[in-house]
């Protein structure tokens, strides 16, 4: 039933008047970024963008929680991403900034001591409650507060895996970069201050751009690669009945239309050259002609024989659905070292089963996402009505 009520209203509803704010002062800096990344937004675009953003940003609060730490297990943390995104759009909004320079702080621990903090790098990756609160206390440098515990949970996997075997030009490298975006950061606030903007809220912009792609993902309006699915969106598949998949078969009947039999030919080479002389005959002649000229050695027989996708032999069978139909194929090497060449006809079409794996996969492939838009728009709604104001 839920899963009706959604698609009514997805397909009910009017464009909302809910008055959800952003900063004014913010749409013109996130315009000009949009621009320079070659993003053809109006005003208008920027500021769904953004909002969208911020409601997706407390979906993956609720949701999918991890994301914020970590998007993925062998990837960089997310608040590194946000620094490292914030840092290139303030001094693009500010020019001023470029004249903050990175310097080198001399690291408080050397290559052999990392070493012997870090140990070896864990089978799997994670490291213990202890081990984190030991490098707590190691401060990486006398000018900052920098600890080998944040260090260690903001870098990649490949860059963890070289810290552990004591690579101290890579831990100087990211305590420098570090230290520099602070110092950029703090140099930002005075033009952020003009703006009456905050730190925090571009942190909150940076954040909710930069998961924006997972997160319509996880909540199924976008298709991840590689077709993985989130818990969230097997949930919802859960809830499709099947006379929407009934439905759907019928309105799309004519993708689920596939060769049944095909009637085909083949002959088999022991040499490229002879292999391809028939080919050419067959070509300038016909299939017929070119077997009783040859007489090569046949797969089937020489009329072309009707063929199941359960025929024998296997290879040359999925051979003969693929090729097109009345095409006589290029010489093609065999997997026991020989040369064929075929010829399909005469294919019977048919249609997929209601029930079949088939059409039950792109059914519900396809009502997914149509069930995850009309559920994610009714609540991108419902969420700007209650953020009746600023959400920043």
């Amino acid at each position: 039933m839920r899963f009706v009520v959604l698609f009514l209203v997805s397909s009910c509803c009017l464009p909302s008047f809910a008055a959800a704010k952003l900063p004014a002062t913010l749409l013109p800096l996130v315009h000009q970024l949009y621009a320079d990344q070659g993003r053809e937004f109006t005003i208008q675009q920027t500021q769904e963008q953004l909002l969208e953003n911020q409601f997706l940003l407390s979906q993956a609060k609720r949701f999918n929680p991890d994301i914020l730490k970590r998007q993925s297990n062998v990837g960089f943390s997310t608040q590194y991403h946000i620094d490292k995104f914030l840092t290139d759009a303030l001094i693009d909004w500010f020019p001023a900034l470029e004249n903050v320079k990175k310097q080198a702080f001399p690291l408080t621990i050397n290559s052999a001591q990392m070493k012997s903090l870090l140990g070896k790098y864990p089978a799997d990756g994670l490291y213990q409650a202890e081990q984190l609160l030991k490098w707590q206390q190691v401060k990486l440098t006398h000018v900052s507060l920098l600890s080998l515990e944040q260090v260690m949970l903001s870098q990649s996997m490949q860059n963890r895996f070289k810290l552990h075997q004591g690579d101290a030009a890579l831990l100087s490298a990211i305590v420098d970069q570090h230290l520099y975006q602070q110092a950029v950061f703090k140099a930002a606030l005075p033009f952020l201050n003009q703006q009456a903007l905050s730190l925090e809220q571009l942190q909150q912009v940076v954040a909710g751009e930069l998961l924006r792609p997972s997160m319509l993902a996880y909540l199924g309006v976008k298709e991840e690669m590689h077709g993985a699915t989130s818990e969230y969106v097997e949930a919802l598949r859960a809830e499709i009945p099947n006379q929407a998949i009934a439905t759907y078969y019928s309105k799309h009947k004519s993708r689920f239309r596939y060769i049944k039999k095909v009637s085909a030919s083949a002959a088999k080479f022991t040499a490229s050259q002879d292999a391809e002389q028939f080919r050419a005959y067959a070509q300038a002649h016909s299939w017929q002609q070119a077997v009783h000229k040859f007489a090569p050695a046949l797969v089937w027989q020489s009329e072309p024989k009707p063929l199941t996708r359960k025929s024998k032999p296997k290879w040359e069978t999925q051979l003969a659905f693929s090729n097109k139909q009345d095409q006589i194929t290029p010489s093609i090497r065999t997997p026991d070292g020989q040369w064929l060449i075929l010829i399909s006809t005469a294919a019977v079409y048919d249609y997929y089963d209601t029930q079949s794996e088939t059409v039950r996969y792109q059914a519900l492939r396809a009502l997914t996402q149509r069930f995850a838009k009309a559920k994610f728009e009714q609540q991108y709604q419902a969420w700007k009505k209650a953020n009746n104001g600023m959400v920043l």
